[in-house]
């Protein structure tokens, strides 16, 4: 009974649509803008930040484009320290592709600016970019790994302190 149970919640958790899995994404985004930010436990040059354990910064990374990998996917961490935590500098520059998002969310909170966006750019591959002030991460995404991938991706972002 128990292994029926357990297969029917994985079978109704593989039945999750795009859009299911996207919102889901974007709710536990929306909370880790919102947290605290995590400790830093990985730094590239003089960049310090987060960085789940299964992730590997790759070389060459500087303090401002940091090449992070898991498996076969790559994620660009990118820094301007420039840009205060209310910045809207990178979500400006996604404008011109607004047409292909399926997900556009924004977040304030504590004088603080953060964004996620998703686009399908092939079939099952999908373009996720978290930012929260100076800083983004970008990503292609399988449509199964879209929602965590977002989630984790805000909390790298978030604990990265640009010293503004």
């Amino acid at each position: 009974m128990i292994i029926l149970l357990a297969s029917a919640g994985f079978l109704a958790a593989c039945g999750a649509t795009m859009e299911e899995r996207v919102q889901e994404g974007i709710d536990d985004t929306r909370a880790a803008f919102e947290a605290e930010p995590e400790n830093a436990n990985e730094t590239a040059d003089r960049t310090e930040f987060y960085l789940p354990g299964e992730y590997t910064v790759e070389d060459p990374s500087d303090e401002n484009n940091i090449i992070v990998t898991e498996g076969g996917d790559s994620f660009v961490l990118f820094v301007n320290p420039n840009e205060a935590p209310d910045s809207q500098l990178f979500y400006e520059l996604q404008q011109p592709l607004a047409e292909e998002w399926i997900a556009n969310e924004t977040f304030q909170e504590n004088e603080r600016f953060g964004f996620v966006t998703v686009r399908e750019v092939a079939e099952d591959r999908f373009e996720i970019v978290a930012s929260a002030g100076g800083v983004k991460m970008t990503t292609l995404s399988e449509e199964s790994d879209v929602a965590d991938n977002m989630e984790w991706m805000m909390k790298t972002v978030r604990s990265v302190d640009t010293g503004n």
